[in-house]
């Protein structure tokens, strides 16, 4: 409304000027009655038009307002821009479901790294304790046949030969007799006679 009055003045008082500056420099003293009834009629048509605006008959040098189609595109703006947020969010939530995803992989190849690791290093040590436990079977086993072979020997040996009578003297440092013999056949197995 302020910016119609304004364009309202610019457009008379130019008149008003151009009036002015045409009478001679003695009319500038006559000048105000006829400013004072321009500013009447001014006044006048400003208040017409003030009354105007306010009856809603329209406004001048302005097209009228449609609220409907104005209203549509800042609807379908809103709309548009709400259905893009969403969007965005939809996007976003995707991304970060997929981020998630790529990291729950990533920690659950290296859960079963680690578990296949440790089954491994579980299974060798099992295979190493199993391996301890055949080679002391085979241990037993050996100074068993070994046993068998030291008592067989003994029945066996003379004690009047020459060997008997050295084995008596080789069996005093041992508990017993049989002792002595195991490590003496070991000792002949070894340096193969």
């Amino acid at each position: 409304m302020d910016d119609l009055l304004a364009q309202l003045k610019a457009e008379f008082e130019p008149t008003q000027q151009s009036r002015a500056n045409a009478k001679k420099p003695q009319a500038r003293k006559s000048r105000q009655p006829p400013q004072s009834t321009s500013s009447a009629s001014m006044d006048q048509m400003l208040a017409e038009l003030r009354a105007e605006l306010e009856a809603g008959r329209g406004r001048p040098n302005a097209t009228p307002e449609k609220p409907q189609p104005d209203s549509k595109p800042n609807q379908t703006a809103a709309v548009n821009s709400n259905k893009y947020r969403v969007r965005l969010n939809a996007l976003i939530e995707e991304d970060y479901r997929k981020q998630a995803q790529k990291r729950e992989a990533k920690f659950a190849e290296i859960k079963r790294q680690e578990e296949a690791r440790i089954a491994a290093e579980k299974r060798r040590q099992q295979e190493l304790i199993e391996a301890q436990k055949r080679e002391e079977l085979r241990q037993r086993r050996r100074k068993e046949a070994l046993r068998e072979k030291a008592q067989q020997w003994l029945k066996n040996l003379n004690p009047r030969s020459e060997e008997g009578k050295w084995f008596e003297e080789f069996s005093y440092s041992y508990e017993n007799k049989l002792q002595a013999a195991i490590d003496y056949l070991e000792a002949m197995r070894e340096s193969g006679l």
